[in-house]
């Protein structure tokens, strides 16, 4: 693999040579530690906000929507969350030039202020009893604008800490990203668990899921301003000074679809993968074992815990293993992992099977995910120029989130309640792994060399 010494080379003629994108030696050192920190909290903040919407879905679910049966409330309080995923490509089509033209840090420190109001706005919204139909309205609005927020965040998260990362590090340092993600989803479970357990079920219901939300729209001033404190990445920079020395047009929309089109498909599919997996089996799996497997609340919650902590401890892990052993081989493995250990998986939990068989089951799932959160945020950035590298990957990823990603605990829902067939979810991670193995197909490995220019 290529040492730090590949990582700091200086940019000459970089604005020619798709394979010299290094940064500047005398920046990696002083910067680079807090710019992994201050990107990961802010992805934190914004994972947070989400886990508290999901983790509430049964509280927002009376207090929004009228009450006919829990199975509709449900859906309806899914679709909410569907909602945000669906604007999703808008963000990234708004967010993705910002970042390419205006700076990084420019297009993550906008994000985070939108993401930021919708939350705050949503903790003050009227419930279903007092205004009627304008609850959801509003609901969904709020939600809309947390999508456009995060059509920006991810992808631009990656991309500033990649930016910033020496080469044969660069796995390891952007797993990073996927640790935050995990900490604010596990924070934002928590919490409402302990506000739950504090205030009751009626208080809850009356006021008291409002608290997180002030909550999360609070820790958000807090990753605004980390944000507004970090230099913007060395690569951004760099094409600044080549801009102002080689004046030159933006690229369009139209142009960078036609030339970026065969990364923009590969980019898409392991989206997919990645997404749905993570959404069924930490998003979905818990409200799936309560409600159509019979499985007691308790239960639920502790194996959501238990993969979140074990998601935490490893991520890090598998990010240094994908450094060492190679990005494509992870992938290739979590594919396999989901694939064959999806159906398994569900029928252990249809038949009630012991703990060590579903313990089993789960891990095999667990390791999949945990090869995707430890290289996926360092794989996709590679796929692309860096005059392109934001807009790029903000489209890519917010389609593919939209379209299978976000979408998955609405559609696996409704495909339950039509069919009555217990094992959707498992076809549908199956077929997110087929996918992915596809999009593996011909991929140019980029571990341990750099970024192209």
């Amino acid at each position: 693999m290529a040492g730090p010494e590949m990582s700091q080379t200086v940019y000459a003629a970089a604005g020619h040579d798709r394979e010299n994108t290094a940064v500047p030696s005398d920046r990696v050192p002083a910067n680079l530690a807090k710019a992994v920190a201050g990107v990961t909290f802010g992805n934190m903040v914004e994972w947070f906000d989400f886990a508290i919407y999901s983790s509430m879905s049964g509280i927002m679910a009376e207090v929004f929507f009228p009450a006919s049966n829990k199975l509709s409330q449900l859906v309806a309080v899914y679709a909410a969350f569907a909602a945000g995923f669906l604007i999703r490509p808008l963000g990234g089509f708004l967010f993705g030039p910002i970042g390419d033209r205006y700076g990084r840090r420019t297009a993550l420190v906008a994000s985070i202020s939108l993401m930021s109001i919708a939350t705050l706005c949503i903790s003050v919204i009227p419930g279903y009893r007092s205004v009627g139909i304008w609850a959801p309205v509003l609901l969904v609005a709020m939600r809309l604008l947390q999508g456009l927020s995060t059509g920006g965040e991810y992808g631009g998260s990656c991309i500033f800490i990649a930016e910033y990362s020496p080469d044969n590090k660069r796995t390891y340092l952007t797993s990073w990203l996927e640790f935050g993600n995990t900490t604010g989803f596990l924070i934002g479970g928590l919490m409402v668990s302990g506000v739950t357990y504090c205030l009751g079920w009626e208080r809850m219901l009356a006021w008291g899921w409002r608290v997180p939300f002030v909550l999360a729209g609070m820790m958000g001033v807090i990753a605004l301003y980390i944000r507004m404190n970090v230099e913007e990445t060395p690569v951004f920079r760099h094409m600044q000074e080549e801009k102002s020395h080689k004046p030159g047009k933006d690229q369009t929309i139209w142009t960078m679809l036609t030339q970026e089109w065969p990364n923009l498909l590969r980019s898409a599919g392991l989206v997919a993968t990645f997404n749905v997996t993570y959404y069924i089996v930490l998003g979905y799996t818990p409200t799936y074992l309560a409600n159509i497997a019979g499985y007691s609340p308790a239960f639920c919650s502790n194996l959501s815990l238990a993969i979140s902590l074990s998601l935490l401890v490893f991520i890090p892990c598998f990010g240094w293993m994908g450094d060492y052993i190679s990005r494509k081989k992870m992938l290739v493995m979590g594919c396999l992992c989901i694939g064959g250990g999806a159906v398994p998986a569900f029928l252990a939990f249809q038949a009630h099977s012991g703990l060590p068989v579903i313990g089993a089951c789960m891990a095999v799932l667990v390791t999949g995910m945990l090869c995707f959160h430890g290289t996926m945020p360092s794989t996709l950035p590679s796929l692309f120029g860096s005059t392109v590298r934001y807009t790029c990957l903000a489209v890519s990823y917010n389609i593919s989130v939209s379209l299978l990603g976000g979408t998955a605990p609405l559609v696996n829902t409704w495909l339950i309640a039509r069919t009555q067939y217990a094992l959707v979810p498992a076809w549908y991670l199956v077929a997110s792994a087929i996918v992915g193995l596809i999009a593996l197909w011909g991929l140019r490995d980029r571990t341990g060399q750099p970024m192209p220019a």
